[in-house]
């Protein structure tokens, strides 16, 4: 039977980090933000993770295509985990108790990432400028 989502996830491929949310103890891990929507994101975490990621908290930091100096930091509930492409553990995570406003920016993000445009797609990158 095939799974279907509320809201679209559209690709990304963004790096970034990740850990278990409000566990000091936990380490951050290198991972990648493989798609993005309003309600949540696909990540690949890397390293030792727990067992049974589910349920859990994690908290992220990933970077974003527009600059070098724009990062964004994302944090949500584990609803489902399996093996990941790049060889580490693929998450499904969805976003807890947004505000308006972080949704606004979560759709914003999601339209850029989603635009067909090749000047839109090369500016988001630094290749070039609008005409």
């Amino acid at each position: 039977m095939e799974r279907r989502r509320r809201v679209p996830r559209v690709p990304a491929g963004w790096p970034g980090r990740c850990r278990i949310d409000g566990d000091l103890r936990s380490d951050w891990r290198d991972c990648t933000l493989i798609d993005i929507s309003v309600a949540g994101v696909g990540l690949e975490v890397f390293g030792a993770v727990p067992e049974n990621l589910i349920g859990y908290r994690l908290a992220a930091e990933v970077h974003a295509p527009i600059g070098a100096s724009v990062s964004i930091s994302l944090s949500g509930e584990v609803r489902n985990t399996s093996e990941g492409s790049e060889g580490g553990t693929r998450v499904g995570m969805e976003y807890v108790d947004l505000s308006d406003t972080e949704r606004k920016i979560l759709r914003v993000l999601e339209l850029m990432q989603s635009s067909d445009s090749r000047g839109r797609r090369e500016l988001l990158t630094g290749g070039g400028t609008p005409r």
